[in-house]
């Protein structure tokens, strides 16, 4: 068997969470209900760890055509954005090719107070400034504004969510996630044995979770100013680091 967690099957996993709160022992055969019972455990905590910003650890990017005169679009699985229903959308961009030129302009992902404010919904538009994702179920909508009147080449980026696993699947996690998230399964389990949860289970799922934490935190962005702002009127040969646009 390999010693790389990112190998590990969930029942090696789940094993290691049952052996941490004292409910198995080397050698002896793990019950299938206890077993299942782990793995249901184990699987609601992927749920929850895919809403929380912090442990998610990719985004995926999806490239679509913005049809000319719609601006509604289905997202989620069987939808025109046709990936895993996304919590949330992170980034968006369209992108017009001239030539062997291709050129992004971002799309500002929006609050429902910002878009209901828009007068004219309808508004046309070369490619979408803004857009509001509406987080319905099973399938969610992004709504544009303004709307393209020409196909638009759009990309959206969203954070992975996490799939649910079987007895036999892979993990399929990064380096750093597996102690973390086998100490944060023990200690779920402890209720369903009448347990209290060991200090130590405690310390350690808390511990873990938050190197995870770190890995995938987003650098604080840059402060900057604009130009027009602080310009003195005077010649200072900035022209030469941004082309004077």
């Amino acid at each position: 068997m390999s010693n790389d967690p990112t190998t590990k099957t969930a029942t090696d996993l789940l094993t290691g969470a049952l052996r941490k709160i004292g409910q198995y022992a080397p050698g002896e055969t793990i019950a299938a209900a206890d077993l299942n019972d782990a793995l249901d455990v184990a699987n609601g905590l992927l749920d929850i760890w895919s809403a929380q910003k912090l442990t998610v650890y990719n985004s995926i990017e999806t490239v679509q055509t913005l049809t000319a005169g719609l601006n509604s679009y289905t997202v989620g699985l069987t939808g025109y954005f046709n990936i895993e229903r996304p919590l949330r959308i992170v980034k968006a961009y369209s992108r017009i090719t001239t030539g062997t030129s291709a050129v992004d302009f971002p799309c500002d992902i929006t609050t429902l107070g910002r878009y209901g404010d828009l007068t004219l919904k309808t508004q046309p538009g070369p490619w979408p400034k803004m857009a509001y994702y509406q987080p319905s179920y099973p399938l969610g909508n992004l709504l544009f504004w303004p709307v393209p009147q020409t196909n638009v080449e759009f990309h959206i980026w969203t954070e992975q969510v996490f799939s649910s696993m079987n007895l036999s699947s892979s993990l399929n996690m990064p380096r750093g996630y597996y102690l973390g998230f086998q100490f944060a399964v023990a200690e779920l389990l402890c209720p369903e044995y009448g347990m209290a949860v060991p200090p130590d289970i405690r310390r350690f799922a808390k511990e873990f979770k938050d190197v995870i934490k770190d890995l995938n935190a987003t650098p604080q962005a840059q402060a900057s100013v604009d130009p027009a702002i602080v310009a003195t009127g005077g010649n200072d040969a900035g022209f030469i680091l941004h082309g004077g646009f």
